[in-house]
């Protein structure tokens, strides 16, 4: 039965819940978040069918929300779900006997393997010669694996779902299709391997992004993707995570690191844990600004992104057409300068993934600049910028979860303009909360250049929801920070301080 939720987008006076259980069935309830709530029993009869009907109600229940930086909704929401753990006189071929079902981790692998070995079988044959092809000519081990994974990852269409079925299309329909699923993405990797007679299995993440693995419910919803492990001669795994597209050969995404999952090494399974990481993902912004009459000013822009940044973008701008670039980029310029136009923009490094993806661009920008009593004041951050408070002024019921750090640096490169000079600094700005830090400063360089550098840190944590007030403040006082200006005067006038 899929797991209900007791919530919504909007507060919740009453919701109610009921699920009929023939007698000849066992289900074993999950519940979460609920408080001390129990579900209620009566007697159900139907026709000849009877057995209990569950009931389940709750009462003022808040909302949830896509806000920033809200957890998993599986860890916080109240939830009820119920598993078929027996079935009287039922047999079941993936299982190989009768009336029980899903008592355990075991019955789950064998279960699931059971399917996705036989979504194998057919297509098998045509796979082989495809694979053979892609490895002409490499001899080093894992010079295969890596070009069998990067066919996988690329030729296949992705197809992103959130939950795991224990299923699989066949392997004659995925290559027919060109398709493959947050499962099957798996099950192509480990049976393309097969055929160059690399062992290697299939494992169920229950990843970071969809919350905490309950070990004694033995449920295929708490799994949200599919990874494959190749065993090493040392005993330990190599995991491979083909759901990530643009991704560098031996790295995982944060919703993988330390996620744990349910291997399906043999019919018995192994639940487990992937190995942590320590890369950080971050965005680099360098902008050079040069100042116009109107208020407007031309921007030449380089940013770079590395780790899971890059994999994100890469994944918006690789399988794009021509077209769908220009646009993808117009908007993105669009969004964090309102009214600005991208001119010209060249990308390196897109389809190598082993290096940071690289986009330049040219731009024109209104709302930079403006003038006051003599003085020309310039933004000193102009794309990493926040423009208001994300965070919502209305309780929160929730912790903040960061699932992966968020990392930012910017640095701006201000030209003066013609005949003019720097109107002295503005003071630097120190911003801190429980989940993060900003800093800004500007400095003036050669030639009459001013140089305004910004870094945002958020690490990868879970703050209780206490911390509000504090980080809303902070947000406050970012975005005052990012309003910074550098004031320029007329090279004979007197300096002043800009801000």
């Amino acid at each position: 039965v899929d797991p209900w939720y007791f919530d919504g987008p909007e507060f919740t006076l009453r919701s109610l819940v009921s699920q009929a259980i023939p007698s000849d069935m066992g289900y074993s309830l999950l519940r979460q978040n609920s408080g001390a709530s129990q579900p209620t029993t009566t007697d159900w009869r139907e026709g000849k069918e009877k057995g209990h009907i569950y009931t389940l109600e709750l009462h003022d229940i808040p909302p949830y929300r896509d806000e920033l930086f809200v957890p998993p909704r599986r860890e916080v929401s109240p939830r009820l779900e119920m598993l078929l753990t027996g079935w009287s006189g039922h047999y079941s071929d993936a299982l190989g006997r009768q009336d029980k079902l899903f008592i355990d981790w075991p019955s789950v692998a064998r279960y699931v393997r059971y399917y996705y070995q036989e979504a194998t079988k057919k297509g098998l044959s045509s796979l082989k010669p495809q694979v053979e092809a892609w490895i002409q000519g490499i001899a080093d081990p894992q010079e295969r694996i890596k070009v069998v994974l990067r066919h996988v990852q690329r030729d296949f269409s992705y197809l992103p779902y959130d939950n795991v079925i224990g299923d699989s299309h066949t392997l004659e329909s995925i290559l027919k299709e060109k398709t493959a699923d947050n499962e099957e993405k798996a099950v192509l990797l480990a049976a393309a391997l097969k055929t160059i007679g690399v062992d290697s299995y299939v494992a169920m993440v229950s990843g970071r992004n969809g919350g905490t693995l309950t070990p004694n419910f033995f449920s295929l919803s708490q799994f949200t993707h599919n990874v494959v492990v190749v065993p090493r001669p040392d005993g330990t795994y190599q995991w491979i995570d083909p759901t990530v597209t643009y991704a560098a050969f031996g790295w995982l995404p944060s919703k993988d690191t330390s996620a744990e999952a349910l291997l399906l090494k043999t019919d018995q399974g192994e639940l487990t844990k992937l190995p942590g990481t320590s890369e950080i993902s971050t965005t680099k912004y360098r902008v050079r600004v040069k100042p116009r009459s109107y208020g407007k000013a031309d921007l030449e822009a380089e940013v770079e992104y590395s780790g899971e940044d890059a994999t994100d973008m890469r994944d918006d701008l690789a399988p794009a057409a021509e077209a769908a670039r220009i646009s993808y980029l117009q908007t993105w310029v669009a969004e964090r300068r309102p009214g600005a136009a991208l001119r010209a923009y060249t990308i390196e490094n897109l389809d190598d993934v082993d290096k940071p993806l690289l986009v330049k661009m040219s731009i024109e920008s209104p709302g930079l600049v403006t003038t006051a009593e003599g003085l020309v004041m310039v933004r000193g951050c102009i794309l990493s910028c926040q423009e208001s408070n994300p965070i919502s002024s209305g309780t929160r019921q929730y912790p903040f979860f960061l699932m992966r750090g968020l990392n930012s640096e910017e640095t701006v490169l201000i030209e003066p303009p013609k005949d003019m000079k720097p109107s002295g600094m503005p003071a630097p700005a120190v911003v801190r909360s429980e989940i993060g830090s900003l800093t800004l400063s500007c400095m003036s360089q050669d030639g009459g250049a001013t140089r305004c550098a910004r870094q945002f840190a958020a690490r990868k944590s879970a703050v209780p929801a206490s911390a509000q007030g504090n980080i809303r403040a902070m947000y406050d006082k970012i975005v005052e920070a990012d309003r910074t200006t550098v004031a320029f005067q007329a090279s004979e006038g007197e300096s002043t301080a800009g801000r």
